[in-house]
């Protein structure tokens, strides 16, 4: 077993009842492929998407709900991380200002929060306070523009993820086929600089920013494709290569889902939901284009998530419908990913967030 992630806190964000745990934390030791749970949080429906802030010291989640309480929308929660042991303590909660939030970030600077709404179409931005609680949003945006071809999924604005990189924020919008980009300005307005318009109903997902390349990808959902795109200066995206995340031939259903980079730079990962695998990409690294080379089964059903584990030697995939946490070794040298079967089993898990090293 590949140890070079060593022990590590973990934590998995899942759908479920507020009387349910829906976020855990656990330990996960490297070198022996083994979690521990350490602490079961109850409270907060549909913990579907977690952040952990650059310093380490905090935790966000979203409640994907269409409604808190009497107000439309879902809400956005704050913890304190325990130094030491990662274990979770609430501090706040605020609403997102939008039906279902499915992605929440923080900003480079640990100032603020970022939550992209599904449903509501929207994206909202909530200002960290000092002692790490977050304060109602000052920053609300809804870009408007034709709809996508896919009438059945594409039939309103869909923000799917919200990524910083470079100063940059940048907003998916799954039903409009664009990836709009902003700034932060004075701390707390968002403010649009650019909008990149992808193949019509792509169904633009999640994002990743290469480490050293000008290049950017993007996980198409509706289609299982992966676009690389060229990232200017000023933040602005531009279309470059287009290649499907899928094995030729396959013509069943199928959902992308995530996307990740492992920390080499050299290999690119994505997840397909129906075809059930682990797309594995090389990476050149002249121009950042894209090749095949594996799919690997997920072990499961529905890999809505996964993380690479610090080192690029492991990889945690969570498979929703069949409840599991798989994990998988990855060979450093070329890239390709072989299951080492599931560590955990846990209800509905749709999110993998790391935690510090132990």
């Amino acid at each position: 077993m590949m140890g070079a992630s060593h022990n590590r806190t973990i934590y998995i964000g899942s759908y479920g009842a507020v009387s349910e745990p829906t976020i855990l934390v656990c330990a996960f030791d490297g070198d022996k492929g083994e979690i521990t749970v350490k602490q079961q949080v109850t409270g907060v429906e549909n913990a579907s998407f977690l952040a952990v802030d650059p310093s380490g010291l905090h935790l966000y989640a979203v409640s994907e709900t269409g409604r808190t309480g009497a107000e439309i929308g879902g809400s956005v929660v704050s913890f304190a991380i325990e130094q030491g042991n990662g274990t979770l303590t609430e501090l706040n909660r605020q609403l997102s200002h939008g039906a279902d939030p499915c992605y929440i970030t923080v900003d480079e600077g640990n100032k603020a929060v970022l939550v992209a709404n599904y449903s509501g179409g929207n994206a909202s931005l909530l200002p960290i306070n000092e002692d790490g609680t977050i304060a109602s949003a000052t920053s609300i945006v809804r870009e408007e523009a034709p709809l996508g071809s896919n009438t059945a999924r594409q039939d309103a604005p869909h923000a799917h993820a919200i990524v910083v990189n470079g100063g940059y924020v940048y907003m998916n919008d799954l039903g409009t086929d664009l990836i709009h980009t902003f700034k932060i300005e004075e701390g707390t307005k968002l403010a649009l600089q650019s909008s990149c318009k992808l193949h019509g109903g792509a169904g633009p997902r999640h994002i990743v920013f290469h480490q050293s390349l000008s290049t950017a990808y993007v996980m198409n959902e509706l289609d299982s494709t992966i676009t690389l795109l060229n990232v200017s200066d000023n933040g602005e995206l531009t279309p470059v290569q287009t290649v499907s995340a899928l094995p030729e031939g396959f013509a069943g259903y199928n959902d992308a889902a995530d996307i990740h980079l492992s920390p080499s730079g050299r290999f690119l990962y994505s997840s397909n939901r129906g075809h059930n695998s682990i797309a594995v990409f090389t990476i050149d690294q002249a121009d950042g284009g894209l090749t095949l080379i594996q799919n690997a089964s997920c072990e499961g059903d529905a890999p809505r998530n996964f993380a690479v584990l610090p080192g690029g030697g492991q990889l945690l995939v969570a498979n929703q419908k069949t409840d599991n946490i798989v994990l998988f070794k990855v060979d450093p040298e070329t890239g390709l990913i072989q299951s080492e079967g599931t560590i955990l089993e846990v209800p509905s898990p749709v999110c993998i967030r790391l935690g510090t090293a132990e």
